[in-house]
């Protein structure tokens, strides 16, 4: 009876729940951690969703009830992803670009979805380049246009040579509970890849420009919040796509995973995201352009 009950926490079942159990396991877990559930909004949702749980005969029809009331509970940075959503393209590499034009180095971070090899690779050859380079670099652009997320976690420690060691972000649950995450010689306690550093450097009084676009998401906007961190930057570009809060993953019986937002997000500046876009200090179509007349006032 212990694990009849308490079982579904660690999503373990003796024999397989009925349809409306497997949704109703799944309500309870978005009414407990869910970012919204202090709404009337969810309060009625999750009325309904209870009652129309009754008439679902197998586990789609479940999933799709709950895929209809999973942004109600967690906001628009939540979803319900089933198995038959689960490709191989859900594991996507891509290495960032650097380029050096006699002292102003680009770095392009694209999203990550790899595996921990690929995210010592990723952090690696942004972290190699910057200390081989580091007594002719004189400032430096980090291009998140287009970076839609993944793991922050070789995004944010390819470039914290140039993020001074300390709280970076804060996570906050909607009671004002907050988690602080931090960068300290090489590692962050955060993100899901474990990443060996090479070296670990900072490279200070750096001017430093941010280019961000309006496909700028999820973790995309967690690195282009941690650099706020840094004493000369500037952002440049069009608002973020404003997936900034945090998500936390749920395995259902079935295969399906339901990705639940549970908290905002602080800068370093303190300043509290929750879905909303990051900002840039100049808002153009020209980002290089601005950001390189930027960086010359400082020659």
């Amino acid at each position: 009876m212990v694990i009849y009950i308490y079982g579904p926490n660690i999503n373990f079942y003796l024999l397989p729940p009925s349809p409306e159990r497997y949704g109703k396991i799944a309500i309870k877990k978005m009414n407990t951690y869910g970012y919204f559930t202090n709404s009337k909004a969810w309060q009625k949702t999750e009325k309904k969703a209870l009652v129309d749980m009754h008439s679902a005969h197998n586990y789609d029809e479940a999933d799709a009830i709950l895929q209809k009331i999973i942004k109600v509970a967690g906001g628009k940075h939540s979803q319900i992803v089933t198995t038959k959503q689960i490709t191989t393209e859900t594991e996507h590499y891509e290495e960032p670009t650097i380029i050096n034009d006699n002292g102003l180095v680009t770095i392009h971070e694209p999203q990550f979805q790899g595996n921990t090899q690929q995210a010592n690779e990723y952090a690696n050859k942004i972290n190699d380049f910057l200390f081989k380079r580091k007594h002719e670099i004189k400032s430096i652009i980090i291009d998140l246009s287009n970076n839609n997320g993944g793991d922050m976690a070789p995004m944010i420690l390819g470039i914290s040579s140039i993020i001074p060691d300390g709280n970076i972000l804060s996570f906050v649950s909607p009671d004002g509970t907050s988690e602080r995450i931090s960068l300290k010689k090489g590692t962050i306690n955060a993100g899901g890849a474990s990443i060996d550093l090479k070296h670990n450097i900072k490279l200070t009084n750096v001017p430093v420009a941010v280019i961000i676009n309006k496909q700028t998401g999820s973790s995309g906007e967690m690195t282009a919040l941690a650099l706020k961190k840094v004493s000369k930057v500037k952002y440049f570009g069009q608002n973020s796509a404003s997936f900034t809060s945090v998500n936390r993953s749920f395995s259902l019986y079935t295969g399906t995973t339901m990705y639940l937002t549970t908290a905002g997000v602080k800068d370093s500046k303190n300043k509290l995201y929750v879905n909303d876009p990051i900002v840039p200090d100049i808002q153009t179509n020209d980002p290089y352009g601005h950001a390189k007349q930027w960086i010359d006032s400082f020659n």
